[in-house]
């Protein structure tokens, strides 16, 4: 009965994980107008402030899927190959340490 009760838990902690829904892009508004511009501070970032692991709130998948900056030369898809390429330790580049070197 015990190892049912923690099967049933690990099925539905795994169900929320993954999303194969269309993508959508995370909507921020223009961080451009924030406080630091595109470096995070805690004013703006509270929940995640401190976190290293920026991809379980924000999924690449939905990340730099479209420019909200106004900027005309804002290279998308490029980016979109970084985050690829490097993960979350890309997210510093342009993001600031999120108070993780804090």
């Amino acid at each position: 009965m015990m190892r049912l009760a923690w099967l049933l838990v690990l099925v539905f902690a795994t169900i929320g994980c993954g999303n194969d829904g269309p993508v959508r892009g995370d909507d921020f508004g223009n961080i451009l107008n924030s406080p630091e511009g595109l470096v995070l501070v805690v004013e703006e970032h509270p929940t995640g402030w401190r976190r290293p692991d920026c991809f379980s709130c924000h999924p690449a998948r939905n990340m730099h899927t479209i420019n909200r900056t106004g900027l005309k030369d804002l290279d998308l898809a490029e980016i979109r190959v970084i985050v690829r390429n490097q993960g979350e330790a890309s997210c510093a580049q342009c993001h600031g340490d999120n108070g993780v070197g804090e």
